[in-house]
Protein backbone atom coordinates (compact mmCIF):
# COMPACT_ATOMS: atom_id res chain seq x y z
CA UNK A 1 0.00 0.00 0.00
CA UNK A 2 2.76 2.41 0.89
CA UNK A 3 4.68 2.22 -2.35
CA UNK A 4 1.99 3.50 -4.77
CA UNK A 5 0.92 6.24 -2.38
CA UNK A 6 4.48 7.47 -1.92
CA UNK A 7 4.50 8.23 -5.63
CA UNK A 8 0.87 9.46 -5.59
CA UNK A 9 0.03 6.88 -8.25
CA UNK A 10 -3.57 6.38 -7.21
CA UNK A 11 -4.56 4.51 -10.36
CA UNK A 12 -1.89 1.86 -9.76
CA UNK A 13 -2.87 1.70 -6.11
CA UNK A 14 -6.60 1.30 -6.84
CA UNK A 15 -6.02 -1.26 -9.60
CA UNK A 16 -4.74 -3.77 -7.02
CA UNK A 17 -8.18 -4.07 -5.46
CA UNK A 18 -11.65 -5.17 -6.43
CA UNK A 19 -14.09 -2.39 -7.31
CA UNK A 20 -15.69 -2.18 -3.85
CA UNK A 21 -12.36 -2.37 -2.03
CA UNK A 22 -10.86 0.33 -4.25
CA UNK A 23 -13.87 2.62 -3.69
CA UNK A 24 -13.63 2.12 0.09
CA UNK A 25 -9.92 2.96 0.14
CA UNK A 26 -10.22 5.97 -2.15
CA UNK A 27 -13.08 7.37 -0.09
CA UNK A 28 -11.00 6.94 3.06
CA UNK A 29 -8.00 8.68 1.48
CA UNK A 30 -10.19 11.58 0.33
CA UNK A 31 -11.69 11.96 3.83
CA UNK A 32 -8.38 11.76 5.74
CA UNK A 33 -5.70 13.47 3.66
CA UNK A 34 -4.89 17.14 4.19
CA UNK A 35 -3.46 17.53 0.66
CA UNK A 36 -6.15 18.99 -1.55
CA UNK A 37 -4.64 17.68 -4.80
CA UNK A 38 -4.66 14.11 -3.43
CA UNK A 39 -8.20 14.60 -2.14
CA UNK A 40 -9.40 15.75 -5.58
CA UNK A 41 -7.62 12.93 -7.43
CA UNK A 42 -8.98 10.28 -5.05
CA UNK A 43 -12.54 11.59 -5.34
CA UNK A 44 -12.33 11.83 -9.14
CA UNK A 45 -11.06 8.25 -9.46
CA UNK A 46 -13.71 7.08 -7.01
CA UNK A 47 -16.36 8.72 -9.22
CA UNK A 48 -15.15 6.69 -12.20
CA UNK A 49 -15.22 3.45 -10.22
CA UNK A 50 -18.77 4.10 -8.98
CA UNK A 51 -20.03 3.69 -12.55
CA UNK A 52 -18.74 0.10 -12.56
CA UNK A 53 -21.33 -0.66 -9.88
CA UNK A 54 -25.03 0.14 -9.52
CA UNK A 55 -24.45 2.52 -6.64
CA UNK A 56 -26.20 5.55 -8.10
CA UNK A 57 -26.56 7.20 -4.67
CA UNK A 58 -22.84 6.87 -4.00
CA UNK A 59 -22.11 8.25 -7.47
CA UNK A 60 -24.25 11.34 -6.83
CA UNK A 61 -22.74 11.91 -3.37
CA UNK A 62 -19.21 11.54 -4.72
CA UNK A 63 -19.94 14.00 -7.52
CA UNK A 64 -21.28 16.56 -5.02
CA UNK A 65 -18.13 16.13 -2.91
CA UNK A 66 -15.96 16.66 -5.98
CA UNK A 67 -17.98 19.76 -6.89
CA UNK A 68 -17.39 21.20 -3.40
CA UNK A 69 -13.66 20.59 -3.73
CA UNK A 70 -13.58 22.62 -6.96
CA UNK A 71 -15.18 25.53 -5.04
CA UNK A 72 -17.27 26.78 -7.95
CA UNK A 73 -14.48 26.46 -10.48
CA UNK A 74 -15.77 23.99 -13.07
CA UNK A 75 -12.45 23.67 -14.88
CA UNK A 76 -11.49 20.00 -14.72
CA UNK A 77 -14.85 19.05 -13.17
CA UNK A 78 -16.45 16.13 -15.05
CA UNK A 79 -20.13 16.40 -15.90
CA UNK A 80 -22.75 14.49 -13.93
CA UNK A 81 -24.04 11.51 -15.94
CA UNK A 82 -27.72 11.92 -15.03
CA UNK A 83 -28.77 9.48 -17.76
CA UNK A 84 -26.72 6.73 -16.12
CA UNK A 85 -28.11 7.62 -12.69
CA UNK A 86 -31.73 7.42 -13.84
CA UNK A 87 -31.21 4.23 -15.87
CA UNK A 88 -29.33 2.51 -13.05
CA UNK A 89 -31.91 3.52 -10.45
CA UNK A 90 -34.73 2.17 -12.62
CA UNK A 91 -32.90 -1.08 -13.35
CA UNK A 92 -32.08 -1.60 -9.67
CA UNK A 93 -35.75 -1.17 -8.73
CA UNK A 94 -36.85 -3.69 -11.39
CA UNK A 95 -34.24 -6.24 -10.29
CA UNK A 96 -35.14 -5.92 -6.62
CA UNK A 97 -38.85 -6.48 -7.34
CA UNK A 98 -38.00 -9.47 -9.52
CA UNK A 99 -35.70 -11.05 -6.92
CA UNK A 100 -38.25 -10.54 -4.15
CA UNK A 101 -40.92 -12.25 -6.27
CA UNK A 102 -38.54 -15.16 -6.87
CA UNK A 103 -37.90 -15.35 -3.13
CA UNK A 104 -41.62 -15.40 -2.37
CA UNK A 105 -42.15 -18.26 -4.85
CA UNK A 106 -39.16 -20.18 -3.49
CA UNK A 107 -40.50 -19.90 0.07
CA UNK A 108 -43.88 -21.15 -1.12
CA UNK A 109 -42.22 -24.21 -2.70
CA UNK A 110 -40.02 -24.67 0.43
CA UNK A 111 -36.95 -25.49 -1.68
CA UNK A 112 -33.93 -24.66 0.50
CA UNK A 113 -31.46 -24.28 -2.38
CA UNK A 114 -33.83 -21.97 -4.27
CA UNK A 115 -34.44 -19.83 -1.16
CA UNK A 116 -30.69 -19.53 -0.54
CA UNK A 117 -30.09 -18.61 -4.19
CA UNK A 118 -32.73 -15.86 -4.02
CA UNK A 119 -31.20 -14.44 -0.83
CA UNK A 120 -27.78 -14.53 -2.51
CA UNK A 121 -29.15 -12.58 -5.51
CA UNK A 122 -30.56 -9.91 -3.20
CA UNK A 123 -27.26 -9.83 -1.28
CA UNK A 124 -25.28 -9.22 -4.48
CA UNK A 125 -27.73 -6.54 -5.62
CA UNK A 126 -27.45 -4.66 -2.31
CA UNK A 127 -23.67 -5.00 -2.48
CA UNK A 128 -23.66 -3.41 -5.95
CA UNK A 129 -25.92 -0.63 -4.64
CA UNK A 130 -23.46 0.07 -1.83
CA UNK A 131 -25.99 -0.88 0.87
CA UNK A 132 -23.74 -3.22 2.84
CA UNK A 133 -26.00 -3.40 5.90
CA UNK A 134 -28.95 -4.62 3.80
CA UNK A 135 -26.66 -7.05 1.97
CA UNK A 136 -25.55 -8.53 5.28
CA UNK A 137 -29.17 -8.84 6.40
CA UNK A 138 -30.09 -10.94 3.36
CA UNK A 139 -26.89 -12.94 3.71
CA UNK A 140 -27.67 -13.75 7.34
CA UNK A 141 -31.03 -15.15 6.24
CA UNK A 142 -29.39 -17.26 3.54
CA UNK A 143 -27.20 -18.95 6.19
CA UNK A 144 -30.29 -20.68 7.55
CA UNK A 145 -30.65 -22.54 4.24
CA UNK A 146 -26.99 -23.54 3.73
CA UNK A 147 -26.74 -27.32 3.55
CA UNK A 148 -23.42 -27.87 1.77
CA UNK A 149 -20.05 -27.10 3.46
CA UNK A 150 -18.94 -25.12 0.42
CA UNK A 151 -22.01 -22.87 0.71
CA UNK A 152 -21.31 -22.32 4.44
CA UNK A 153 -17.69 -21.38 3.69
CA UNK A 154 -18.71 -19.00 0.89
CA UNK A 155 -21.30 -17.33 3.14
CA UNK A 156 -18.79 -16.83 5.96
CA UNK A 157 -16.23 -15.27 3.61
CA UNK A 158 -18.85 -12.93 2.13
CA UNK A 159 -19.83 -11.77 5.64
CA UNK A 160 -16.15 -11.13 6.42
CA UNK A 161 -15.92 -9.08 3.22
CA UNK A 162 -18.97 -7.00 4.15
CA UNK A 163 -17.67 -6.43 7.68
CA UNK A 164 -14.30 -5.30 6.31
CA UNK A 165 -15.99 -2.92 3.86
CA UNK A 166 -17.88 -1.41 6.82
CA UNK A 167 -14.73 -1.37 9.03
CA UNK A 168 -16.53 -3.56 11.58
CA UNK A 169 -13.87 -6.03 12.64
CA UNK A 170 -15.23 -7.44 15.91
CA UNK A 171 -17.08 -10.42 14.40
CA UNK A 172 -14.51 -11.32 11.75
CA UNK A 173 -12.82 -13.80 14.10
CA UNK A 174 -16.02 -15.77 14.76
CA UNK A 175 -16.88 -16.09 11.06
CA UNK A 176 -13.28 -16.99 10.20
CA UNK A 177 -13.46 -19.72 12.86
CA UNK A 178 -16.72 -21.03 11.36
CA UNK A 179 -15.11 -21.08 7.92
CA UNK A 180 -12.09 -22.89 9.37
CA UNK A 181 -14.33 -25.57 10.90
CA UNK A 182 -16.11 -26.41 7.64
CA UNK A 183 -15.04 -29.67 5.98
CA UNK A 184 -14.61 -27.85 2.65
CA UNK A 185 -11.08 -26.41 2.75
CA UNK A 186 -8.28 -26.32 0.19
CA UNK A 187 -5.02 -24.33 0.24
CA UNK A 188 -6.70 -21.24 -1.21
CA UNK A 189 -9.41 -21.37 1.45
CA UNK A 190 -6.84 -21.67 4.25
CA UNK A 191 -4.96 -18.61 3.02
CA UNK A 192 -8.15 -16.55 3.02
CA UNK A 193 -8.96 -17.74 6.54
CA UNK A 194 -5.47 -16.87 7.82
CA UNK A 195 -5.66 -13.44 6.15
CA UNK A 196 -9.03 -12.83 7.84
CA UNK A 197 -7.62 -13.84 11.23
CA UNK A 198 -4.63 -11.57 10.63
CA UNK A 199 -6.88 -8.60 9.84
CA UNK A 200 -8.92 -9.18 13.00
CA UNK A 201 -5.86 -9.55 15.25
CA UNK A 202 -4.15 -6.50 13.76
CA UNK A 203 -7.16 -4.22 14.22
CA UNK A 204 -7.52 -5.57 17.78
CA UNK A 205 -3.90 -4.70 18.64
CA UNK A 206 -2.82 -8.36 18.94
CA UNK A 207 0.23 -7.93 16.76
CA UNK A 208 1.99 -11.22 17.50
CA UNK A 209 -1.09 -13.26 16.58
CA UNK A 210 -1.57 -11.09 13.50
CA UNK A 211 2.02 -11.62 12.35
CA UNK A 212 1.70 -15.40 12.85
CA UNK A 213 -1.53 -15.47 10.82
CA UNK A 214 -0.25 -13.31 7.95
CA UNK A 215 2.94 -15.41 7.76
CA UNK A 216 0.83 -18.44 6.74
CA UNK A 217 -0.83 -16.72 3.77
CA UNK A 218 0.11 -17.77 0.25
CA UNK A 219 -0.42 -14.75 -2.05
CA UNK A 220 -1.53 -16.71 -5.11
CA UNK A 221 -4.25 -18.40 -3.06
CA UNK A 222 -5.97 -15.12 -2.17
CA UNK A 223 -7.26 -14.70 -5.71
CA UNK A 224 -9.33 -11.90 -7.19
CA UNK A 225 -12.33 -12.59 -4.94
CA UNK A 226 -10.42 -11.52 -1.81
CA UNK A 227 -9.02 -8.32 -3.35
CA UNK A 228 -11.90 -6.24 -1.97
CA UNK A 229 -10.40 -6.91 1.47
CA UNK A 230 -6.64 -7.49 1.13
CA UNK A 231 -3.99 -8.06 -1.54
CA UNK A 232 -0.57 -9.70 -1.33
CA UNK A 233 1.02 -6.26 -0.83
CA UNK A 234 -1.25 -5.60 2.15
CA UNK A 235 -0.42 -8.99 3.67
CA UNK A 236 3.31 -8.23 3.32
CA UNK A 237 2.95 -4.75 4.81
CA UNK A 238 0.68 -5.75 7.71
CA UNK A 239 2.64 -8.91 8.43
CA UNK A 240 6.02 -7.19 8.59
CA UNK A 241 4.84 -4.25 10.70
CA UNK A 242 3.06 -6.53 13.19
CA UNK A 243 6.14 -8.79 13.33
CA UNK A 244 8.55 -5.90 13.95
CA UNK A 245 6.35 -4.73 16.81
CA UNK A 246 5.99 -8.11 18.52
CA UNK A 247 8.76 -10.56 17.48
CA UNK A 248 12.53 -10.56 17.96
CA UNK A 249 15.01 -10.58 15.09
CA UNK A 250 15.39 -14.37 14.96
CA UNK A 251 11.63 -14.88 14.76
CA UNK A 252 11.24 -12.24 12.04
CA UNK A 253 13.99 -13.94 10.06
CA UNK A 254 12.59 -17.47 10.43
CA UNK A 255 8.85 -16.77 10.17
CA UNK A 256 8.90 -14.09 7.45
CA UNK A 257 12.14 -13.72 5.51
CA UNK A 258 12.95 -17.45 5.42
CA UNK A 259 9.36 -18.52 4.79
CA UNK A 260 8.83 -19.74 1.22
CA UNK A 261 5.18 -18.67 1.05
CA UNK A 262 5.59 -15.28 2.74
CA UNK A 263 8.62 -14.48 0.61
CA UNK A 264 6.24 -14.37 -2.36
CA UNK A 265 4.25 -11.66 -0.56
CA UNK A 266 7.45 -9.74 0.14
CA UNK A 267 8.45 -9.93 -3.53
CA UNK A 268 5.32 -7.92 -4.36
CA UNK A 269 6.34 -5.22 -1.84
CA UNK A 270 10.15 -4.74 -2.12
CA UNK A 271 10.18 -1.66 0.15
CA UNK A 272 8.59 -3.66 2.95
CA UNK A 273 11.07 -6.50 2.40
CA UNK A 274 13.96 -4.04 2.76
CA UNK A 275 12.43 -2.79 6.01
CA UNK A 276 12.42 -6.34 7.43
CA UNK A 277 15.98 -6.98 6.21
CA UNK A 278 17.22 -3.74 7.85
CA UNK A 279 15.58 -4.79 11.12
CA UNK A 280 17.18 -8.25 11.06
CA UNK A 281 20.55 -6.79 10.00
CA UNK A 282 20.55 -4.35 12.96
CA UNK A 283 20.42 -1.36 10.60
CA UNK A 284 18.14 0.40 13.04
CA UNK A 285 18.65 3.96 11.80
CA UNK A 286 17.60 3.01 8.26
CA UNK A 287 14.69 0.97 9.59
CA UNK A 288 13.31 3.77 11.75
CA UNK A 289 13.97 6.40 9.08
CA UNK A 290 11.90 4.44 6.56
CA UNK A 291 9.13 3.94 9.14
CA UNK A 292 9.02 7.69 9.74
CA UNK A 293 8.64 8.33 5.99
CA UNK A 294 5.87 5.75 5.80
CA UNK A 295 3.78 7.24 8.59
CA UNK A 296 1.76 9.54 6.32
CA UNK A 297 0.80 6.92 3.70
CA UNK A 298 0.19 4.34 6.43
CA UNK A 299 -2.25 6.72 8.12
CA UNK A 300 -4.26 6.68 4.87
CA UNK A 301 -4.69 2.90 4.93
CA UNK A 302 -8.31 2.14 5.77
CA UNK A 303 -7.54 -0.91 7.93
CA UNK A 304 -4.20 0.11 9.46
CA UNK A 305 -4.63 3.81 10.24
CA UNK A 306 -5.83 3.36 13.84
CA UNK A 307 -2.78 1.22 14.70
CA UNK A 308 -0.06 3.32 13.05
CA UNK A 309 0.98 5.51 16.00
CA UNK A 310 0.98 2.69 18.56
CA UNK A 311 2.63 0.20 16.24
CA UNK A 312 5.44 2.57 15.20
CA UNK A 313 6.10 3.44 18.85
CA UNK A 314 6.17 -0.25 19.77
CA UNK A 315 8.62 -1.00 16.94
CA UNK A 316 10.90 1.87 18.04
CA UNK A 317 10.86 0.65 21.65
CA UNK A 318 11.72 -2.89 20.58
CA UNK A 319 14.56 -1.61 18.41
CA UNK A 320 16.05 0.36 21.32
CA UNK A 321 15.86 -2.68 23.61
CA UNK A 322 17.49 -4.92 20.99
CA UNK A 323 20.20 -2.33 20.31
CA UNK A 324 21.22 -2.30 24.00
CA UNK A 325 20.98 -6.10 24.50
CA UNK A 326 24.66 -6.98 23.68
CA UNK A 327 26.12 -4.22 25.90
CA UNK A 328 26.80 -3.81 29.62
CA UNK A 329 27.08 -0.05 29.10
CA UNK A 330 26.66 2.32 26.18
CA UNK A 331 26.91 6.07 25.71
CA UNK A 332 23.66 7.91 25.15
CA UNK A 333 25.51 10.06 22.62
CA UNK A 334 26.24 6.93 20.58
CA UNK A 335 22.64 5.77 20.84
CA UNK A 336 21.35 9.20 19.85
CA UNK A 337 23.56 9.14 16.77
CA UNK A 338 22.42 5.61 15.88
CA UNK A 339 18.76 6.55 16.16
CA UNK A 340 19.08 9.99 14.50
CA UNK A 341 17.90 12.00 17.50
CA UNK A 342 19.34 14.26 20.22
CA UNK A 343 20.71 13.08 23.58
CA UNK A 344 17.86 14.58 25.62
CA UNK A 345 15.18 12.81 23.60
CA UNK A 346 17.16 9.57 23.71
CA UNK A 347 17.48 9.76 27.48
CA UNK A 348 13.74 10.41 27.84
CA UNK A 349 12.90 7.39 25.66
CA UNK A 350 15.25 5.12 27.58
CA UNK A 351 13.90 6.35 30.93
CA UNK A 352 10.36 5.55 29.77
CA UNK A 353 11.37 2.00 28.75
CA UNK A 354 13.07 1.48 32.14
CA UNK A 355 9.95 2.71 33.97
CA UNK A 356 7.76 0.34 31.92
CA UNK A 357 10.04 -2.60 32.74
CA UNK A 358 11.04 -3.20 29.11
CA UNK A 359 14.68 -2.29 29.73
CA UNK A 360 16.66 -3.59 32.73
CA UNK A 361 19.13 -0.74 33.01
CA UNK A 362 19.96 2.48 34.83
CA UNK A 363 21.06 5.89 33.56
CA UNK A 364 24.06 7.92 34.66
CA UNK A 365 22.52 11.27 33.71
CA UNK A 366 25.73 13.20 34.49
CA UNK A 367 28.02 11.19 32.20
CA UNK A 368 25.14 10.28 29.82
CA UNK A 369 25.82 6.55 30.01
CA UNK A 370 23.31 3.70 30.12
CA UNK A 371 24.37 0.79 32.35
CA UNK A 372 22.98 -2.71 32.52
CA UNK A 373 21.45 -3.36 35.96
CA UNK A 374 23.37 -6.13 37.72
CA UNK A 375 21.34 -8.24 40.11
CA UNK A 376 22.66 -8.81 43.68
CA UNK A 377 23.96 -12.38 43.34
CA UNK A 378 24.68 -12.76 47.05
CA UNK A 379 21.18 -11.75 48.04
CA UNK A 380 19.68 -14.01 45.36
CA UNK A 381 21.71 -16.98 46.69
CA UNK A 382 20.54 -16.43 50.28
CA UNK A 383 16.91 -16.08 49.19
CA UNK A 384 17.15 -19.26 47.13
CA UNK A 385 18.67 -21.16 50.09
CA UNK A 386 15.87 -19.96 52.38
CA UNK A 387 13.26 -21.03 49.83
CA UNK A 388 14.76 -24.53 49.44
CA UNK A 389 15.06 -25.03 53.23
CA UNK A 390 11.45 -23.91 53.72
CA UNK A 391 10.26 -26.39 51.09
CA UNK A 392 12.33 -29.17 52.75
CA UNK A 393 10.80 -28.47 56.18
CA UNK A 394 7.28 -28.49 54.73
CA UNK A 395 7.81 -31.82 52.95
CA UNK A 396 9.42 -33.35 56.07
CA UNK A 397 6.50 -32.32 58.28
CA UNK A 398 4.08 -33.79 55.75
CA UNK A 399 5.96 -37.12 55.73
CA UNK A 400 6.04 -37.32 59.56
CA UNK A 401 2.32 -36.60 59.72
CA UNK A 402 1.60 -39.33 57.18
CA UNK A 403 3.72 -41.87 59.09
CA UNK A 404 1.89 -41.12 62.36
CA UNK A 405 -1.50 -41.43 60.70
CA UNK A 406 -0.56 -44.83 59.25
CA UNK A 407 0.92 -45.98 62.58
CA UNK A 408 -2.30 -45.26 64.48
CA UNK A 409 -4.51 -46.54 61.67
CA UNK A 410 -6.19 -43.15 61.43
CA UNK A 411 -8.01 -42.82 58.13
CA UNK A 412 -11.21 -43.37 56.22
CA UNK A 413 -11.91 -47.02 55.43
CA UNK A 414 -14.28 -48.05 52.69
CA UNK A 415 -16.72 -50.80 53.68
CA UNK A 416 -17.65 -53.03 50.78
CA UNK A 417 -21.15 -54.44 50.87
CA UNK A 418 -21.55 -58.13 50.19
CA UNK A 419 -23.75 -59.00 47.28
Amino acid sequence: MATPLLTDDLETYASQYGTHGAIQRLQFIASQTTRKSLKVDATKLCLELMKRTQNYRGYTETYNSLKELHEGNEVGLPSLDQVWVDATQKQAGILKDLYEQDLHQAKASQMKDSIRTCHTQLTNLCLELGDYAAAEKYLAKSREYCTEPQAVFSTCMTIIKLRALQQQYADIQSFASKAQNTPFKDDASRSKIYASFGLYYMTSGKYKDAATSFAQVKPLDLGVGFSDILTAQDVALYGVLCALGSLDRKEVQSKLLDSTSFRECLDSAPHVRELAIDFCSCKYAACLSFLEKMKEPLSLDVHLHAQVAGLCEQIRSKVIVQYFAPFTSVSLHTMAEAFSTDVGSMQAEVAKLIAEGQLDAKIDSQRKILFLSHSDQRRSTYLNALRVSSEFLDSTHALILRMNLLKHDFGVHLVRQKK
